[in-house]
């Protein structure tokens, strides 16, 4: 049985159907050691770059580190799910379900300015909030006959995923008419019947 699509559209007489990622990649795999999120919770366990085991702790790691990265402390919201924060922007009754788990390295090198590196903790934050709450999607687009013409996976957010897969379904389209347009002065020049066309 096929899943349903969370939401479906149409662009230039194509469909486009909007999916739940649900093997999407997890943020510790496309993170690098310039910009990366470790975690060391019974319920958030990210392991830092080059580790193999599970024996180490995050203020090791946070002076092995110091010289090189900007690091930001990060807290995490458990009850029935996880919601990270950057320590200090958790909103929600801090004595109840919010534990300090780990923190974001951010390279000195790369983000030579305090704001810009801050800005990069926070993006890496919203990327993994995303993921742990499954708001990762992905597209398919099918021509009037209901036939395969492209898909995509991967999308951080619903509303990134609607804005490729509307792109990506409007250049589909241009190219179609445009292949259609071919094939018809090709018959006119050829002086094909009317009915055959």
């Amino acid at each position: 049985m096929q899943e349903e699509a969370l939401e479906k559209f149409e662009v230039d007489g194509l469909t486009v159907k909007i999916f739940r990622d649900n093997d999407a990649t997890s943020p510790a795999d496309w993170s690098y050691d310039g910009l990366f999120l470790i975690g060391n919770h019974r319920d958030f366990y990210v392991k830092p770059p080059g580790v193999k085991d599970r024996h180490w702790d995050v203020e090791s790691v946070m002076e092995q580190y110091a010289k090189t990265h900007r690091i930001y402390p990060i807290e995490a919201y458990i009850h029935g799910g996880v919601a990270l924060y950057l320590r200090g922007k958790c909103m929600i009754d801090r004595q109840w379900d919010v534990s300090q788990v780990g923190a974001v390295f951010v390279s000195k090198k790369e983000w030579r300015y305090e704001k810009k590196a801050f800005k990069a903790a926070e993006a890496l934050i919203k990327g993994w909030n995303q993921y742990l709450s499954g708001d990762v999607y992905n597209y398919v687009i099918k021509d009037e006959d209901g036939d395969h013409l492209d898909s995509c996976s991967g999308f951080y957010g619903e509303e990134h995923v609607r804005e490729e897969a509307t792109a990506v379904a409007k250049s589909l389209a241009k190219d179609i008419r445009t292949k259609k347009q071919a094939r018809l002065k090709a018959k006119i020049k050829n002086k094909v019947p009317l009915s055959k066309r």
